[in-house]
């Protein structure tokens, strides 16, 4: 796919930023109370958060009419050590690298 070389993206680092400042401004009403203390306890051993490919699941999904080519879906959870993926994972955000067109959408852990 061809981008628009007119559009500075948001580069990976920061979205990945911005995406974890959503999972914490909504962790508190979304997961249940035991997920939060887990998370909380566990995070600065063996938490993540990184970009991952697109799951099937975001192609269902209005995003607004933006292209996935200006989007980015990041994974927040935890690993057993650093060298392993995220196996517990607390939400999967949809988000735009698009500084013209935010958008976000976040599925929490049930």
């Amino acid at each position: 796919m061809s981008q628009n070389p007119s559009i500075n993206l948001i580069d990976e680092d920061e979205i990945i930023e911005i995406a974890y400042d959503l999972f914490l401004e909504g962790a508190m009403d979304n997961l249940e109370p035991a997920d939060q203390v887990i998370f909380a306890l566990q995070f600065e051993e063996c938490g993540a958060a990184e970009i991952v490919p697109f799951s099937q699941d975001w192609h269902i999904l209005a995003t607004q009419g933006l292209p996935l080519a200006q989007m980015s879906e990041v994974v927040i959870g935890l690993a057993k050590s650093s060298e392993d993926e995220i196996d517990d994972i607390f939400a999967r955000i949809l988000i735009s690298r698009n500084p013209k067109h935010p958008f976000q959408h976040i599925e929490w852990k049930q």
